[in-house]
């Protein structure tokens, strides 16, 4: 069977990414896939993140923290949803030591750091040092593991309504409200 190169140009606003055409073509070595999960992010129907990340962690299930990777100077990284069909790579989790692992911690700048609302209000999270974010069903790094990780986020998809908040606001003009992430987060 000949291989083509397939570029689609609309996939980009669908829910999966171009590089979904290159998982169809590559060998079927299956990486192992942690879906993340944030109780404070889900209850305030948080659909998107960016984070100025300095520092990637894993917390086993004795609580103790082994340090995966520093980011020195590392630009804001976007997370989003699930349902975006956006994920992150991570071939550095599997450099943990042999163990089972129940949560992953973000450790953040004191700039750069946003959270997008499923309505698509942003809100500056830079009041955070971290994140925790459990990973659903746990993770167990053993010799043998598949060579990479995808990182899935747990985030409310977006409200097709978000798109006419400009217009909404044009005319009945915007309300302040107090910000959503006021105490929100535990530290």
């Amino acid at each position: 069977m000949k291989k083509m190169n397939f570029y689609p140009t609309i996939w980009s606003t669908a829910p999966y990414t171009p590089g979904v055409m290159a998982d169809w073509y590559d060998t079927p070595n299956k990486g192992a896939e942690l879906i993340l999960k944030n109780e404070a992010a889900t209850t305030l129907h948080v659909s998107e993140m960016s984070l100025n990340i300095t520092k990637f962690s894993a917390l086993d299930e004795k609580g103790n923290e082994h340090f995966i990777i520093d980011f020195p100077g590392q630009n804001p990284v976007t997370l989003k949803g699930i349902a975006s069909g956006n994920f992150i790579r991570s071939k550095s989790v599997l450099t943990l030591p042999d163990g089972r692992y129940t949560a992953l911690r973000f450790y953040m700048a004191g700039w750069g750091n946003q959270f997008v609302y499923q309505d698509g209000v942003a809100e500056s999270a830079n009041s955070f040092n971290r994140l925790d974010f459990q990973i659903e069903d746990g993770f167990t790094v053993e010799e043998g593991n598949a060579p990479e990780v995808k990182l899935w986020f747990d985030f409310a998809p977006y409200q097709w309504k978000r798109h006419f908040k400009p217009l909404t606001d044009l005319f009945m003009g915007s309300k302040s409200q107090k910000p959503r992430l006021a105490n929100s987060f535990g530290n």
